[in-house]
């Protein structure tokens, strides 16, 4: 018997809006089967009842090297079983380029691949035009704007036990990213409300071990911020194929910002090339 394609992991916490979403995205990616939660002693009735396999732990105060450490060590853990591995927070959706392959199993199991896959990653924007968001609708045929940042680009589909940063933004040895067809969708700032409400719970929440964490900021504060910062950029349309310009360009500024351990962000918003509505 060979082993599996790819599992799916995740930790959460009282992820009520977050986690469906990204439950029912990784059913089709993976299986429901094949995904694992991580549950950090979540007490709002979101873990429970799932389809998937949920291990949980006791609620202790987010230490996020501790968090990284222990999602480092259970993600090796199921090499036993699966050839891959990924890990997504709850708010991240991360697809195959849908002209390549139709889920990331079936990406996975048709292709010889590296030991790290490199995700190129962005958010998700809630822009001034668009109405509230509707989870029940699929998230990209309501959000149609995104912005590419060097940080969503994480290493996060390995084959191979790594040491992960904390926020798993990065790993700790040298690596310069290598970009394939294979994309994160960050979901923090897919809507205004949302944003302030998880904001809130942050705020109690916020992690140690990380000095001046954007989980402390004020959710006033910070929504504020994020609605001047959307409302003041430019818009342009980038199909995220190899081969064009815009995107090797950033491909290759992101590269470089991820070996220097710095972040850097696309200066304007890009719209999502229509192939990808539907897929997340």
């Amino acid at each position: 018997m060979q082993k599996k394609p790819l599992a799916a992991v995740t930790m959460a916490y009282n992820e009520a809006t977050m986690l469906p979403l990204w439950l029912k995205h990784y059913e089709q990616q993976v299986g429901a089967e094949n995904c694992y939660i991580l549950d950090h002693g979540s007490d709002d009735g979101s873990t429970t009842g799932l389809r998937a396999n949920v291990i949980r732990l006791p609620r202790l105060p987010l230490n996020e090297w501790e968090r990284a450490h222990t999602v480092r060590d259970f993600c090796a853990s199921l090499f036993i079983g699966f050839k891959y591995v990924l890990y997504a927070d709850a708010d991240e959706l991360v697809v195959p380029d849908p002209e390549v392959a139709p889920n990331l199993s079936d990406y996975i199991a048709a292709r010889t691949l590296p030991p790290i896959l490199d995700l190129f990653g962005s958010d998700v924007m809630h822009v001034a035009d668009e109405a509230p968001i509707d989870v029940a609708v699929p998230i990209s045929s309501q959000r149609r704007f995104i912005r590419p940042i060097s940080t969503l680009c994480k290493a996060t589909i390995v084959s191979e036990r790594v040491d992960w940063h904390v926020g798993f933004h990065c790993l700790i040895q040298d690596h310069r990213p290598e970009f394939r067809d294979l994309f994160l969708f960050h979901l923090a700032y897919l809507d205004h409300d949302v944003l302030f409400r998880r904001q809130q719970k942050r705020n109690a929440a916020a992690p140690i071990g990380i000095p001046n964490s954007h989980h402390a900021i004020d959710p006033t504060e910070f929504l504020a911020f994020v609605k001047a910062d959307i409302g003041r950029i430019a818009r342009r349309p980038v199909q995220m194929r190899r081969g064009e310009a815009v995107f090797e360009t950033t491909k290759r500024i992101f590269a470089d910002a991820i070996e220097r351990k710095s972040a850097i962000q696309a200066p304007d918003l890009w719209q999502l090339p229509d192939r990808f509505v539907g897929s997340f």
